[in-house]
């Protein structure tokens, strides 16, 4: 029995070593000629004297990904490897959608709140309500016990059509309700909110570029234009870091005729490879703007380059993030994987939109001396517009959105204040359901209220006499914007995250400034 064991355990580790040996293969064919065999069994050689002769007892499978993991960042910022919990985790988001019950929960005083119930969803189908408390899942106790956001989806997600019973309790109803939810595919929208903003422009936000975000781009679209009759449209590209490419260009295509030049790609061991437009975009006339910062990446880069070299809209924002780097997805037989960059996005004017990436903290990125990128070479857009290369794209209006004072954000950040707008929803419930998120304005004597709580919080918080009295300084200072802050919460905790968007909106100067580009 014991020499079974030892042969499966050598058995294992030579399995690890091959792997391990096929990676440096792809890495040394593509990068490095090796001189000699020596150089090409360096990683074999190591890892054996390691389970041979290493003085403690050692995990060679995390030894060996930690030897990817760092192997892979000595290349560039984006080729990186994931394990398979790493792996599905990206898979739900990227493929837009996961199975579950359908609930936004948050854990409030030890207790499982539902914050928000998918629309048509298995939960809103059983009639539950955001409010209410899960108090017991498959008859086992989760109220009181220091249960976790990651304990709490273990036991809520599962198998499509598998059924998970639960105990439901609000506020209004002292008995528990026992529930059987069958569960089902639950979607993860990319289009966060559509609207029409203002008469004849219509309001897109895209929060990233996963499998079903073209069809529902279109969707939104072409409800904007047939129910609403938009003539223009603001795309909110903003804290979009990006996903898949050939969404990218679908959505794209929607803006162009046939035939124009969206984005292309090319690299040492890739051809270059270009994508087109056809003819069948659904908003080829129509005035643009596009939305971007500093955290807008990827896919959302390859979008606002092809509009901005095209002249197709305006471009307005902060300059985006600059991630033009394209990854390979290669998969090992456990489940997990690593992504491999294998070439560059070029803008249609010639723009390399990856930045480089040499810096302090880069230092060790052995393959900086390839990125020649030149922040002063000019190029031109289809118009004759100068633009500029040196990864990123930088908007035609550069618009900074305003500063909050960095005493806020430790108010903002802490649980106390998210608590703050949850207890308020929660004892107002019954008054806000009757009414709509437009008419929602918290009254003087509430605001007073909920602003002494934050006094009262500052005070038995911070010890120290110098940070509690400017804390309590920039309380005072900034009531409007703490009032503004706290009624984008409530609303989020009552009516959801796409009219908070839209309550946002409202004083948002970007969108101000885009909206009066529309009437030059």
């Amino acid at each position: 029995m014991g020499n079974n064991r030892k042969k499966r355990g050598i058995i294992n580790i030579v399995i690890i070593i091959v792997l391990v040996i096929v990676i440096q293969n792809i890495f040394e064919t593509t990068f490095v000629k090796p001189k000699n065999n020596y150089n090409e069994n360096k990683i074999t050689y190591l890892l054996k004297e390691i389970q041979q002769n290493y003085v403690d007892s050692v995990s060679m499978v995390d030894l060996i990904e930690s030897s990817l993991e760092q192997t892979l960042k000595n290349l560039d910022p984006h080729s990186i490897y994931m394990n398979k919990e790493a792996v599905e985790s990206s898979m739900d988001m990227m493929e837009g959608s996961f199975e579950g019950i359908g609930v936004e929960f948050s854990i409030k005083n030890d207790t499982i709140v539902v914050i928000n119930v998918i629309n048509d969803g298995p939960s809103e189908k059983k009639g539950i309500k955001a409010g209410d408390r899960i108090v017991f899942i498959e008859k086992e106790n989760v109220a009181g016990i220091g249960i976790t956001n990651q304990d709490v989806i273990k036991k809520l997600r599962g198998k499509k059509g598998t059924v998970v019973k639960v105990g439901i309790k609000n506020n209004q109803e002292e008995k528990i309700r026992a529930i059987e939810i069958k569960r089902g595919k639950i979607p993860l929208n990319s289009v966060t909110v559509a609207y029409e903003i203002s008469p004849g422009i219509g309001y897109i936000k895209l929060d990233r570029f996963s499998g079903t975000t073209f069809e529902e781009f279109k969707n939104a679209l072409k409800k904007l234009i047939k129910e609403d009759e938009i003539q223009n449209l603001i795309f909110d590209l903003r804290g979009n870091s990006g996903g898949y490419l050939g969404q990218a260009t679908k959505v794209l295509n929607e803006f162009f005729d046939k035939n124009k030049l969206l984005v292309y790609t090319k690299g040492v061991a890739r051809e270059t490879r270009e994508y087109f437009s056809d003819q069948f975009g659904s908003f080829k006339t129509g005035e643009m703007c596009i939305l971007i910062d500093e955290y807008s990446a990827s896919a959302s880069e390859i979008v606002a380059g092809a509009i901005q070299d095209h002249d197709r809209g305006f471009i307005v924002g902060a300059k985006s993030f600059g991630k033009g780097l394209v990854q390979e997805q290669i998969p090992f037989p456990d489940g997990s994987l690593f992504r491999l960059t294998v070439s560059r996005y070029y803008t249609p004017s010639g723009r390399c939109i990856q930045k480089p990436y040499l810096n302090e903290d880069d230092s060790n990125y052995i393959s900086h001396q390839k990125i020649n990128t030149d922040t002063i070479t000019i190029f031109k857009t289809e118009n004759g517009r100068e633009v500029f290369g040196g990864g990123g794209i930088t908007p035609d209006y550069t618009i900074t959105s305003d500063s909050i004072p960095d005493e806020l954000f430790v108010l903002y950040r802490s649980d106390f204040f998210n608590d703050l707008a949850f207890n308020y929803v929660d004892n107002e419930r019954m008054k806000l359901d009757q009414i709509q998120f437009t008419e929602f304005k918290l009254n003087d004597v509430q605001l007073d209220m909920l602003l002494n709580k934050i006094d009262d919080w500052i005070l038995s918080k911070f010890e120290n006499k110098i940070e509690r009295q400017k804390l309590l300084e920039v309380r005072k200072q900034e009531k409007k914007l703490i009032e503004e802050h706290l009624t984008a919460l409530i609303i989020r905790q009552k009516w959801g995250w796409e009219k908070m968007r839209m309550f946002l909106n409202e004083n948002d100067k970007i969108i101000t400034t885009s909206l009066s580009l529309f009437e030059k």
